[in-house]
């Protein structure tokens, strides 16, 4: 698929590029794995986002984005579910685009080294065993504005999805934010090593996130201690 971008620049997403299925809103919001198998004029045949060992539940007309990347910087493009088909070797969801492929701010995906204590409330455990949550004290080893990568002391499972509750102490006060795990594997020490994508935070701050961030990529390029 070739679209012209903001600045009049020829944008196109290549066969066969792996990105991530975007779903803003409802019970299924999160980012999903797929890679592009197919295109026709207007429509892109994903490889069928999965969730949980089973194809995600999709609806006609369901918003979502594809997240990408062609070596130079991240694009994006606006879609809606179209259908579902199962019928083949690799199963498709095919979305149709509502505008052009564009380029976005990498700065959106920069992940800055951190060492910074927070709290965190795992909801699968609480679910699993009501009252039986508690929250844990979490430090967070690298962050971007799209979620933070952290480690806890926690014995229970965790796995692909789970949900935590964080208190972020960034700004002038911690404000809440909902974590979905992409990733938890267990370190030789015995820690979860997480990473988590932000879900959900408060508008006001986002603000917050850019400048840790700023200051954190000023202080690693002057080679300062990076708190």
């Amino acid at each position: 698929m070739i679209s012209l971008g903001r600045d009049g620049e020829r944008v196109g997403l290549p066969l066969g590029v792996k990105g991530e299925f975007k779903v803003e809103d409802g019970l299924f919001k999160g980012t999903y794995p797929t890679r592009l198998e197919d295109q026709r004029e207007d429509l892109l045949g994903l490889a069928h986002p999965m969730f949980k060992g089973a194809l995600l539940p999709v609806y006609r007309d369901m918003e979502c984005e594809l997240l990408a990347e062609d070596g130079r910087s991240p694009l994006r493009v606006s879609c809606v579910v179209v259908r579902s088909d199962i019928s083949g070797t690799v199963p498709m969801l095919w979305v149709k685009t509502l505008g052009p492929v564009e380029r976005i701010q990498r700065r959106r995906y920069l992940r800055v080294p951190c060492l910074k204590e927070f709290r965190v409330f795992p909801l699968e455990a609480e679910a699993r065993s009501p009252l039986s949550g508690r929250w844990l004290k979490g430090v967070a080893v690298d962050m971007s504005l799209g979620g933070v990568r952290f480690r806890i002391d926690y014995p229970y499972r965790l796995s692909q999805g789970d949900r935590f509750l964080c208190m972020l102490p960034l700004g002038d006060r911690p404000f809440p934010g909902l974590l979905k795990l992409m990733r938890a594997e267990r370190t030789s020490e015995g820690l979860w090593d997480c990473g988590g994508a932000f879900e959900a935070v408060p508008r006001w701050a986002e603000k917050y996130i850019i400048e840790f961030i700023r200051t954190q990529e000023l202080n690693s390029r002057q080679g300062r201690d990076v708190p």
